[in-house]
């Protein structure tokens, strides 16, 4: 009877285990929902930090994760609704697509993030941003939300996980204040002005006593833009 019990505990465990690795992905550790594809374990750290924080952050405003989050990195150039970018996150798939930070330091003209040259501190802010838009995916009111409002929370979230210094130092730098009442929030001005766009919505979303209402305006919009109440 023993035997049995050791054998039984034994399969359970190797059961588990193939769970775990989600298709040869690796389970973070504090976030076992977020399934990373990528081999090196130091960057699979990095990665699993990152995520970690935005899904801390993002959960202040009541928004988790309802189910798993691969990310898978790849080396190529990524094509994001015609236009190249980091990463991208597929609803469809609930996959993100991240480059491997490597490929994106090979990129021809030097790589820039909110005006600064890209580093390790802004990678880690790329992941968030992904991150995020896995997290908003998983907790939509509507079947599909806005350009804008999405944005509005993952460039949100991607400043929220800089250090501190490093923050301040970008919303000093271009000089913007928060959405106000009767704004627009949109697509044309994030394309025109993306950092200036994150800050806004940063300083916004932090001014917020009880952002509850708001974040349910952004979870039901379907427009173009958000109008500020």
């Amino acid at each position: 009877m023993r035997q049995r019990f050791i054998l039984l505990a034994g399969i359970l465990l190797l059961f588990w285990h193939a769970e775990l690795r989600a298709a040869d992905g690796e389970r973070c550790p504090q976030q076992p929902q977020v399934v990373v594809l990528v081999a090196d374990p130091a960057v699979r750290r990095e990665i699993c930090s990152a995520a970690d924080q935005a899904i801390a952050f993002l959960a202040k405003f009541a928004l988790s994760p309802q189910r798993d989050i691969v990310l898978e990195i790849t080396n190529q150039q990524i094509d994001s609704h015609g236009y190249s970018a980091f990463g991208s996150y597929d609803s469809r798939s609930d996959r993100i697509q991240l480059m491997s930070y490597a490929a994106i330091m090979a990129l021809s003209a030097a790589p820039t993030m909110y005006g600064e040259p890209f580093d390790r501190v802004h990678y880690a802010g790329a992941i968030a941003h992904e991150t995020t838009h896995a997290v908003v995916q998983h907790n939509l009111a509507v079947k599909l939300i806005g350009t804008s409002a999405q944005e509005y929370l993952a460039h949100a979230t991607q400043l929220a996980v800089l250090p501190t210094q490093r923050r301040q130092a970008i919303i000093a730098e271009l000089g913007v204040g928060a959405w106000e009442s009767g704004d627009l929030i949109s697509d044309a001005y994030m394309a025109m002005e993306p950092g200036k766009f994150a800050v806004k919505s940063y300083l916004h979303l932090l001014s917020l006593k009880d952002p509850q209402p708001f974040i349910q305006i952004l979870l039901n919009s379907k427009w173009f833009y958000v109008s500020v109440p």
